[in-house]
């Protein structure tokens, strides 16, 4: 009969291999992770082939490995240990910060990935990624052994019974029990023989049971494991009942239930229970449930994240009281409909705890109890701050839109007219609805015009486009081109769509290229004219000598004579775009041109359509201009770009790695002594790597500006306020402009000022940000710059105090450069410095 032994819980150490071609870093790091946690062992190598045999020698929990390394890098080294060891946790600790070395890491299948910092924080970081890497590994290990052991103890068959004789000692077994313990059917158990069936730690409550039931004579009930003749385990629930003669009993009768299977189900439910509570708490929507009142009982971690309210605060709270008072009539009714009904969805703003309001859409569903009563309502609420700014902007786009929207009935009579229509042509939209849309069109247009109409009514799949003349309110006649949408059997329209584009200045713009075609004659620039099909109908002289060709040969031949295939399919795929509906009245980009001797000429290539006569498309002209030598210089400022950010790898891997070193060196002195020295190499290191920080970011950002977009001043000065150290210093924000600027480079430009101002002005220094007529400023009431110093504060490496990089205001003004704005430093208000900014776009 099989034992089972328990043992008594061991300290797991973990073994990790650094792998780092900088030994003094590789050692350093050691040093600090077996200080954070007496569980590791480190081991170093300086090389990924070094790495590699010792993981093949002796296999380590996990492998820590830098980027940059002579032969094979990190990533090389990741994947020839993937090769081997898919499993092996491995995490890249890496001074090469890039997207790129990221993406590739993951794509490798690294465990994490995390930069080197300056400071010793970084390894505190590290040593908590190296134990959930570790951890997660051993535990999924444990889960499979503990699948294995469950498949191996599965068992067909549950429930046995049997009956003791008190007084002899008999036990029957029916044969669901024999089968359960193993039992052969001609085989027999005393009740001393059936007890050392079950688990030793479990045989003495089964003796105290068993004479509890014959002393009490009360039915009693106890749950075992029970080890079968076949050495299985199993789970079992007895319960035993008394028979009794007189006052004395006799027999006791018992059921065995074998429990096994049901107890593991539980077991399996809780962690489902378990895993469903970890997936709603990283779910980016509000997961909620609420008791009949419509107090808060269970919400998932986004609640607290997005309402501010600390999950104390959230305990027994009245749901409504997350919402605005205008706001909380709705909600109480949705709950309230929910409850009811079964279920409903709301549109409400969210109020934070500092009162700010976020909308959301909420569906709420009721929950019941087995008997149908109903306990309270669950809920998710979804973010729609993305789909109202969508609608926003595509509200903006229709009322700004340069063409005019109209909805008219199966009459023509108009329905509805975007705002445009005022901009455009003069007149309040809401007067136009009702009127005929006839009325407004040219008379020498009408015909054709209704013509096109009544086709577009009878065909759906028609789409005619007319151009027309339309009469502004001030009795002038506009130019309109005209595209139908037969929308009459769509409920959400119930009327006929017409999109009219302005195309009174192409008309001018045609009648001008016919009326002064001798222009072309006395361009510097290449111009050919192409007709309908494409074939040279015109060349100038400056293109014949441009490409080697006689005109006689030229005149008639398509394009492919002079540009290969892929020129080719980028000027017809811009044509298209000339004749869209809704394109560009002209289009340029650069082509490759092979003449009929020497080197490919790279050309810039402007192209538009001629005028058409009716709806005839007549070709297009365009003109060509040899942008060669440009091309060469742009490749030339590539490639020092490209040398520029080898340069900048080079600062931020070689020089901070040893700043690295040194300073976990300082810290690690002056734990065992003190010294004032160290605390000058301290603050010397701490300075290097300011300056190291502001020079990367002048050799990589400069005046580089994307992702432009319209920004709050207001509230963007306030929030780059929380990101700077500003002890008692004070910020007054005395504007309300929006600005388009690029968000990531402004903020740039805002903490450098506040820090110029707080480091030259002191803890009590006030900044003040506010308008001018086309920018804006921001001033302090410190020292103030001495005039004759102003022309000098943007140079690169300026300081006047020995803590600054001397970098902060050459940022500000590459950043301001970029964006086109010009920067100038006068005396503030109350005699400190004041920057202005102007020749700020605004937006509209």
């Amino acid at each position: 009969m099989s034992k089972a032994t328990v043992q008594s819980e061991t300290v797991e150490m973990r073994e990790i291999l650094h792998v780092d071609d900088e030994s003094d870093f590789a050692d350093l790091t050691a040093t600090f992770l077996e200080r954070e946690d007496d569980q590791f062992s480190v081991e170093t190598a300086t090389s990924a082939d070094e790495g590699l045999e010792k993981i093949d020698d002796r296999r380590p929990d996990c492998v820590v490995s830098d980027y940059n390394m002579p032969g094979m890098n990190g990533l090389e080294f990741l994947r020839a240990v993937r090769e081997r060891y898919p499993d092996l946790p491995f995490i890249l600790f890496t001074g090469k910060g890039s997207e790129a070395v990221a993406s590739d890491a993951i794509s490798a299948g690294v465990t994490d990935y995390l930069r080197k910092q300056s400071g010793t924080e970084q390894y505190e970081l590290l040593a908590n990624r190296i134990r959930n890497a570790v951890d997660a590994r051993r535990e999924a290990k444990r889960a499979d052994r503990q699948e294995q052991l469950m498949r191996l103890t599965e068992f067909a068959g549950d429930t046995g019974g049997f009956e003791l004789d008190v007084d002899s000692g008999i036990l029957l077994l029916t044969d669901g029990a024999r089968r359960l313990v193993g039992l052969p059917e001609d085989a027999h158990l005393n009740v001393e023989e059936a007890i050392e069936l079950y688990h030793p730690d479990d045989q003495a409550d089964v003796r105290q049971t068993l004479n509890q039931t014959v002393e009490t004579g009360e039915q009693t009930r106890g749950t075992w494991r029970l080890q079968t003749l076949d050495d299985d385990e199993r789970l079992v629930d007895v319960t035993m009942t008394p028979a009794t003669e007189g006052d004395d009993v006799t027999t006791l009768r018992g059921a065995v239930h074998d429990i096994t299977e049901r107890k593991q189900r539980e077991r399996e439910l809780r962690a489902e229970r378990r895993f469903i509570e970890q997936a709603l708490d990283t779910l980016d929507d509000l997961f909620y449930v609420l008791d009949t009142d419509g107090t808060l009982r269970r919400w998932n971690d986004r609640v607290p994240e997005v309402t501010d309210y600390t999950d104390r605060d959230l305990t027994n709270m009245d749901a409504i009281e997350l919402f605005p008072e205008d706001e909380r009539e709705t909600i109480a009714g949705a709950i309230e409909t929910t409850l009811a009904d079964g279920q409903a969805t709301v549109e409400a703003d969210l109020r934070t705890a500092d009162g700010e309001r976020r909308p959301y859409e909420f569906t709420g569903a009721q929950l019941t109890a087995e008997d149908g009563t109903v306990t309270g309502l669950v809920g998710v609420g979804r973010d729609l701050t993305e789909r109202r700014q969508r609608e926003r902007r595509f509200q903006a786009l229709v009322e700004e839109s340069n063409d005019i929207i109209s909805i008219v009935d199966a009459d023509g009579v108009f329905q509805y007219q975007t705002p445009s229509i005022e901009r455009i042509l003069g007149y309040d939209p809401g007067e136009t609805i009702g009127d005929t849309a006839w009325e407004y069109v040219h008379p020498d247009d009408r015909a054709d015009l209704i013509e096109a109409f009544e086709r577009g009514i009878e065909n759906t799949d028609a789409n005619p486009v007319m151009e027309y003349r339309a009469r502004h309110a001030d009795g002038s006649w506009r130019w309109f081109e005209a595209r139908g949408n037969n929308q009459l059997d769509n409920p959400a329209v119930e009327g006929y769509i017409v999109n009219s584009r302005d195309v009174t200045d192409r008309k001018q713009r045609r009648q001008e290229l016919e009326k002064h075609e001798t222009i072309i004659e006395a361009l510097t620039d290449a111009v050919y004219v192409l007709d309908e099909e494409g074939r040279f109908t015109y060349v100038s002289d400056e293109l014949v000598d441009l490409v080697g060709y006689d005109r006689e040969t030229m005149l008639g031949s398509t394009p492919s004579l002079i540009k290969d295939e892929d020129a080719v399919e980028r000027a017809e795929h811009h044509l298209g775009r000339l004749l869209s509906s809704d394109g560009p009245e002209t289009v340029t980009f650069e082509v490759t041109l092979q003449p009929r001797d020497g080197d490919p000429i790279r050309c810039e290539d402007h192209m538009g359509v001629l005028p058409y006569e009716g709806n005839q498309f007549n070709g297009s002209v365009g003109t060509l201009r040899d942008i060669t030598e440009r091309k060469e210089r742009e490749r030339e400022l590539e490639r020092q770009n490209a040398r520029l950010e080898e340069f900048a790898s080079v600062v931020s891997h070689d020089l901070r790695n040893p700043l690295n070193v040194a300073e976990g060196r300082i810290e690690l002195a002056q734990e065992e002594c003190d010294s004032e020295h160290l605390d000058s190499v301290e603050d010397a290191l701490k300075r290097s790597q300011m300056l190291i920080a502001d020079l990367l970011m002048l050799a990589r950002e400069g005046t580089r500006v994307s992702d432009v977009e319209t920004i709050n001043l207001n509230a963007i000065t306030e929030r780059c306020w929380r990101n700077v150290a500003t002890d008692g210093a004070t910020l007054r924000v005395e504007t309300d402009w929006r600005l388009r600027a690029d968000q990531s480079r402004f903020q740039q430009l805002l903490e450098n000022l506040y820090r110029n101002a707080i480091e030259h002005g002191g803890d009590e220094v006030t900044v003040t940000v506010g308008d001018l007529p086309d920018g804006f400023y921001i001033e302090d009431d410190g020292s103030g710059i001495p005039e004759d110093e102003r022309g000098n504060v943007f140079d690169a490496g300026y300081s006047t105090t020995e803590d600054g990089t001397g970098f902060g205001l050459s940022i500000v003004k590459q950043i301001a450069e970029g964006h086109g704005w010009d920067i100038r430093v006068t005396d503030g208000f109350n005699g400190g410095a004041r920057f202005e900014f102007t020749g700020v776009d605004f937006g509209s």
